[in-house]
């Protein structure tokens, strides 16, 4: 599924006042592009006041999402790489360097998705190459290189 990700889903060197600042900002495209309502940002920032930064998964990743009916149009990804990398409240991961949004439409579509970039982000390797990238297209090159190994 990562095969549906183009360049214009990705965006580098994006700077962040704080985490709700990088989420607003990660999320900015999937907006601009009408897979999602402005409500589903909310959503997102909101869950993260509830529940803590559960969203950061590790290897200063951070996976932005809330539920499919907190206003998702279409299914959709797009992956922002932070420059400098900001704290999100995670004692073991701070800071985050990358923020993957996710916008699923229900609670099975995604979960290809989700395994592929687990076998990926699982490699702190993985993730300093991916945010070392300088353009979208070395981003998605190596990414797709990195779902093929």
């Amino acid at each position: 599924m990562l095969e549906m990700v183009a360049e214009a889903d990705v965006e580098l060197g994006v700077q962040a006042s704080d985490w709700e600042d990088a989420i607003r900002k990660s999320a900015r495209h999937l907006l601009e592009t009408d897979k999602i309502e402005e409500r589903y940002i909310t959503a997102m920032i909101d869950a993260v006041h509830r529940v803590g930064p559960y969203i950061v998964l590790g290897n200063h990743v951070a996976l932005a999402h809330a539920r499919p009916e907190c206003g998702v149009k279409e299914m959709s990804i797009c992956f922002t790489v932070l420059d400098p990398p900001v704290p999100f409240g995670s004692e073991k991961f701070d800071p985050v360097a990358l923020v993957i949004t996710l916008a699923a439409v229900d609670s099975n579509s995604h979960l290809e998705l989700m395994s592929e970039l687990a076998g990926i982000l699982m490699a702190e390797e993985n993730v300093e190459n991916l945010v070392a990238s300088r353009t979208p297209a070395e981003f998605l090159q190596k990414l797709t290189l990195m779902k093929e190994d």
